[in-house]
This record gives structure tokens, sequence and C-alpha cells, in this order.
């Protein structure tokens, strides 16, 4: 409410005037401390409610999670003393209560399953290790990743650090794609600031050296991708030494090497008993018959074109120069233990 004082004029029909100070009462409604109380009382209510949602949600999600947590406990066949115990270690129940703070203030499936996972991981490493700090870590960086990010820390996982011992010929090694590989694959990752966070996270860095997919898998699988030989250039080997020549998986009228990578052939070399001069040849001709980086390229995505968009997003982003820190080796395998049910010993990289 606000006073005003203003001066009337009055005049008559005659021509008289007469002045008058008068003082007039202008009603705007509530005025400013009134309205505000009014406010304040409106948005309390509305925040007492969402207060008490909100509540709720969070007791869901933590008896959720505590339920999850358990399931897999209980089918890790942990002694229930071990377990105890461990919970008893303050370190185990502040990494518990960050996982858990994470899960009821999110309450993704993604962070349910990926942060029960790793406290199931952390329980069973009781000795301070390397692994344990780590997993621990992972606790703190995966409720700031987004589940695209974690795929990149998969593929990265699964391409560069790991070797699928069961891929023997071409129907395994696509399997092994389809299954393990393509699930991870994101839509889309063109732009920088995804890895730039992976980078904040402590999860990943970014390299200035780079490798290639189809470098990767010739490294990895190249008796899958040698061109092969004839016989006459084999001489007398394939007859002297059978077991390390088979009919070329590229080429069925050709011989090639009897190896899918290169340490599995030194390995069968060491365990036999041949001339030098002679592993050399067979080295030689492992390592000289591969198909060059753009054949093979061609004919993984000619044989399944659904490759190419794991081509794309690996040769054509930072994803070919990325390197993972053991947090984000944690996190990658994590990750595809999700999505694809296979599990692996972090002893093996931590």
């Amino acid at each position: 409410m606000t006073n005003e004082s203003f001066e009337i004029i009055q005049e008559n029909k005659l021509g008289s005037q007469s002045t008058q100070i008068a003082q007039q009462n202008n009603y705007y409604g509530m005025d400013y401390q009134n309205t505000k109380s009014l406010c304040q009382d409106l948005i309390k209510n509305e925040l007492e409610k969402y207060k008490s949602d909100a509540e709720q949600l969070a007791k869901e999600r933590n008896e959720k999670f505590l339920s999850t947590l358990f399931e897999k406990l209980h089918k890790e066949k942990i002694d229930d003393n071990s377990m105890c115990e461990e919970f008893k270690n303050p370190d185990m129940q502040y990494t518990f209560f960050e996982a858990q703070k994470a899960y009821i203030r999110l309450g993704t499936p993604e962070l349910e399953n990926i942060l029960s996972n790793l406290l199931v991981d952390r329980t069973k490493e009781s000795n301070r290790t390397l692994l344990q700090i780590a997993l621990a870590e992972a606790v703190n960086a995966v409720p700031m990743l987004l589940p695209s990010q974690l795929d990149i820390l998969a593929l990265c996982f699964l391409l560069r650090y790991t070797l699928n011992n069961k891929i023997n010929n071409l129907p395994t090694f696509f399997n092994y794609l389809k299954a393990q590989i393509i699930p991870h694959v994101p839509d889309s990752i063109d732009k920088m600031s995804s890895f730039q966070h992976l980078v904040y996270t402590k999860t990943a860095s970014i390299d200035l050296g780079e490798i290639s997919l189809e470098n990767i898998f010739m490294e990895t699988y190249g008796g899958l991708f040698l061109s092969g030989y004839s016989a006459d250039e084999l001489k007398d080997f394939p007859s002297k030494y059978p077991q390390f020549f088979t009919r070329c998986i590229q080429d069925s009228t050709k011989i090639q090497i009897n190896s899918i990578r290169k340490e599995t052939l030194e390995n069968q070399l060491s365990s036999e008993n041949l001339p030098e001069e002679d592993k050399q040849f067979i080295r030689e001709h492992f390592a000289n018959n591969l198909m060059s980086p753009s054949a093979v390229k061609d004919f993984i995505c000619s044989t399944d074109s659904s490759l190419e968009a794991l081509f794309s997003q690996w040769n054509d982003t930072s994803l070919k120069h990325l390197t993972l820190t053991s947090v984000g080796i944690v996190l990658g395998a994590n990750r595809s233990k999700q999505l694809s049910g296979t599990t692996f010993d972090m002893n093996i990289w931590i």
C-alpha cells in the first residue's frame, strides 16, 4: 500500500477556483513483506512435499542397492565371517558409503550394477594392494561418468589390453566382435570433451602416439590375416615341419604358418628342437605375410558391414590415442562384465 499527496484543482461552472490539498490511498495489493512471506510459505510447503518424496525415493534406492549388493556377495560365495571382518574395516566402510551415496543420489541401473560389482571385488581384496586402491578410486570416479564414457573405457580395455584365446578362426573372431565389442560402440563420440572428461576423472590419458584398429587386429590375431604362400615358395618346410603349416585362412589354395599370434608361434618354436635358421625361416614367413592394414579393414567390413561403425569410432576419434590408468582398467573391465558377463582377473593388469 502506498500513500500519495497531490493538489486537486476544483473549478465550478461559474469560473471560480479553489485549491484543496488531498491524500489518496492507492491499494496495489499486499505490501512487499507480506508478499514475500506468502511466497516463502508457498515454497516451504512445496519443498516439504519434495523433501518427503526425496526421502522416500532415497529409502527405496538404498534398499534396492543393498539387496543387489548382498545378492551378488552371496553368489560369489564369500565366507560370512570374512565378509563381516572386511566390513569392519574403516576403509571398506568408507568405500561402501561412497558407493551407497552415489547410487542414492543418481539411481541409474548402470550405477547399481557397476557399483555393486566394484564393492564385491573390493570385499575380496582385503590386503592393501594397488588393486584395492584402484577399486576404491573407481567407486569415486564412476558417478562422474556417462554410460557412453564407460563404453569408451570398455572398448579401449578389450581391444588394447586383452586378447581372446578362443579365437582360432574367422567365425570365432566375428562372434567375439559381435558379442563383446559391438555392444560397447556408442552411436556417436565425436566430441573431444568426452575424452577430456576421462582425463579429468583420471581414468585415461590421451597420448601423442596412436594405433589404428586394423593394426590392433593384426598384432593380436595376425594369423587370421595372412596372404598365404604357394607350395613352391615354402620349399620343403611344410613336409619337414607339418605342425607349423596349415591351409591359408584367407585363400584355401595356399598355405600359411599355423599360428594366430606371433607370441604363440614363438612359444611353439621354443618347444621344438629345430635348427635356428629353420626357426628364423618360419618366423619371417609369418611376419612378412601379413595383409596390409587397409586390406584387413576392407575384409572385416565387407564380411560384416555393421563393423564399419566400430572402425569409424576408433580411427576417427581420440580412441586411437587413448591409454587407461589402473582405475580406467577396473572400470573398463567392469563395464564389459555388465554388458557381456565376461569376467577378468584384475591381478593380470594391476
